[in-house]
């Protein structure tokens, strides 16, 4: 039995009319169903309207604002069924504001597919923002590859909704030739722009590693920060990279290869760090002072031997680093006091009374028989400065035991000369 059958009235005897006659009642009923029946009546005039073809477009494009999510999504499925047809009046659908509307509408367009495509990319270009942000947005949930030239175009759009669709839709389409442009748009005014297009970024992985760390060098301030961020969202397949990158000629990506190090945190970066301690650039080297101090204990070996090894720039690095990473470094710095270089001895000294803890007294005031003048000095002065650290009312400090609380820091270590 046709589905015709099931809508109230719509055909009466059929027998009695010719099959012109039944025809145009049967279209007549549908279209009045569509139009005023209740929502079963709807229901099943939107299966019907579907056999019955294109004369029914606008009243299924109406029904896409329907009250009934089931009606909505019914009169969407149908217009896909139509197909080619029903192109135009979805593309006009998309200016509308009704996110549930807009729903369906996009669902109708991934239905239809291919066919849909070469309308969608030409609505790049209409006037209304809304339909521009649409047709964005369902070119990259079809993952259209010959989208990607006008979508990166779309990334230039006056309207920043616009700008943020591309972008998302270029993420995910997922082509290589959107990774300039999106690295560009890190430096976009609006922030949810900027935040979609790093997202884009990271998504493209690999493939965008090296173009983003190329734009550590950018002469944007903010754009250098924000590809510096991108990679750290990367992390680990973006490390090996970034390792090499310190030792790049510009020393803005130095600096940034470094500072996206110590975000992302792996221990793979650390060798690589203290060279770069001896940098001759000093944004570049406190950079260095801030990844490994981040690093923590890992980098605590390898620090205390360019503290005790290193020329003077290297040292003086080494130590604020080993400064910011307090506690856990003040173990190891006590082996150096047995040094038997005696400027190691008074460097040490000196570093474990700015870091102040109490860890170090009973191998300070071992310290205080040394042989060399400047090192008991050194010691002593060390050992005064733990005192007067400690608040007031604390019971005599007992021998050296592993922890210790970290007193407050008020200046740098690397501003004295060590």
């Amino acid at each position: 039995m046709s589905i015709f059958r099931s809508l109230r009235g719509a055909l009466g005897r059929e027998g009695d009319k010719s099959p012109d006659e039944a025809e145009k009642e049967r279209v007549e009923s549908v279209r009045n169903a569509l139009a005023y029946g209740d929502m079963e009546a709807r229901w099943n005039a939107i299966r019907a309207a579907g056999e019955l073809g294109d004369a029914f477009i606008d009243p299924l494009i109406n029904a896409l604002n329907d009250e009934h999510w089931i009606i909505r999504r019914g009169a969407a499925q149908t217009l896909a069924k139509i197909g080619a047809p029903a192109v135009p009046p979805l593309i006009e659908m998309l200016a509308c504001e009704d996110e549930s509307v807009r729903r369906e509408v996009v669902q109708a367009f991934i239905l239809i597919g291919d066919t849909s495509v070469e309308s969608l990319i030409r609505a790049l270009s209409r006037d209304q923002p809304a339909i521009r942000e649409g047709a964005a947005q369902i070119l990259g949930e079809m993952g259209v590859q010959s989208a990607v030239g006008p979508l990166v175009e779309a990334l230039k759009d006056k309207e920043p909704r616009v700008r943020k669709q591309a972008a998302i839709a270029l993420k995910m389409i997922g082509h290589p030739d959107a990774i300039s442009p999106l690295i560009t748009l890190l430096g976009d005014e609006s922030g949810y722009v900027r935040i979609a297009a790093a997202e884009a970024l990271c998504s493209l992985g690999d493939r965008a590693i090296g173009p983003m760390i190329a734009a550590l060098a950018h002469p944007q301030p903010e754009l250098r920060q924000r590809a510096g961020l991108a990679l750290a969202a990367i992390g680990s397949p973006a490390v090996e990279p970034l390792i090499a990158a310190l030792d790049h000629e510009d020393p803005l990506v130095r600096q940034g290869a470094a500072g996206v190090l110590g975000r992302i945190g792996d221990s793979r970066a650390v060798p690589g760090l203290v060279r770069l301690l001896g940098d001759p650039v000093r944004n570049v080297r406190q950079e260095c002072v801030k990844a490994l101090s981040t690093l923590g204990y890992p980098a605590i070996s390898p620090l205390v031997s360019a503290f005790r090894e290193g020329d003077m720039v290297i040292r003086n690095c080494a130590m604020e680093a080993l400064w910011l990473i307090g506690g856990p470094a003040v173990r190891p710095l006590l082996d150096l006091l047995d040094d038997s270089n005696p400027d190691v001895r008074r460097r040490t000294a000196l570093l474990l009374g700015e870091m102040g803890y109490p860890t170090a007294i009973e191998a300070l005031t071992r310290v205080l028989g040394d042989q060399v003048p400047a090192v008991r000095r050194e010691a002593f002065e060390a050992l005064e400065k733990i005192r007067k650290k400690q608040p007031e009312g604390t019971p005599p400090l007992p021998k050296a035991e592993k922890g210790g609380n970290e007193p407050a820091r008020n200046s740098s270590p690397s501003a004295k000369k060590a």
